[in-house]
């Protein structure tokens, strides 16, 4: 009954999130759609609005879990430098032979050092950890094809941990309206005070792009302490751009 709750609680989290982060989304339209009408006014003005980001969100349904993925990283005001860079991850077994239900949150300024080099820091709620707080650099290209994302933080908890993520994603166009969509996404984590294996996966995706959502078959695999015990996951993916 207990690991039932949990999972109840788990599901309610990932749709609040989910209505949260895209409220939101419609909130940018709006704004985008504002900022279109003031461009017959002032062309500089629009052309800053248009910088808005849009919003990731992901959901893949595989054999073994639920993963929910969600972005957001939006401009403080008129800063050209300081940003809000948030992430939501959910795992939701559905069986508790499978592991715990996952839900990490992460908040953090990030204050822009070059043109794709990037400071932050912030707090993460993990489930198992509670709040911490972590600080590191992060690296971030993209244009229509590739986007490139590196990042090395410290978590300053009881055993403060060091972690390095990486992601790429390949979206060539196909045809006028078609794109393919890939992603290849690791993290590493090792506890500082020993050296010892915390945390590592590899998530692998492929599959299409219409507009602003894409749809295929997604893989995980995940490591979890110092033996790095793995688990797999594959399934189907929907990813949308809000």
């Amino acid at each position: 009954m207990e690991e039932n709750q949990v999972m109840t609680n788990t599901l309610k989290i990932s749709i609040f999130l989910f209505l949260m982060v895209r409220s939101i989304g419609f909130s940018q339209q709006k704004q985008d759609s504002l900022a279109n009408r003031i461009s017959k006014i002032s062309t500089a003005t629009t052309a800053e609005k248009s910088t808005k980001s849009s919003i990731p969100v992901e959901t893949m349904f595989g054999n073994r879990k639920v993963n929910y993925l969600s972005i957001l990283n939006n401009k403080l005001g008129n800063s050209k430098k300081l940003s809000y860079f948030s992430v939501i991850t959910i795992a939701a077994p559905y069986d508790k032979t499978n592991g715990p239900n996952e839900l990490i949150v992460s908040n953090a300024l990030t204050y822009k050092l070059s043109k794709k080099l990037f400071a932050t820091g912030g707090l993460q709620y993990h489930f198992l950890k509670g709040v911490v707080p972590a600080s590191g650099f992060q690296f971030f290209s993209a244009n229509a094809k590739w986007l490139f994302v590196l990042s090395s933080s410290i978590a300053f908890a009881l055993n403060t941990s060091f972690q390095n993520v990486g992601i790429m994603e390949f979206k060539p166009c196909i045809s006028n309206i078609l794109k393919l969509y890939t992603r290849v996404q690791g993290i590493y984590n090792i506890k500082l005070k020993n050296n010892l294996h915390e945390r590592s996966l590899l998530y692998l995706r492929t599959g299409l792009t219409i507009k602003r959502t894409s749809l295929g078959l997604g893989f995980n695999m995940d490591f979890y302490g110092p033996d790095k015990t793995k688990q797999e996951n594959f399934g189907i993916f929907i990813h949308q751009l809000l």
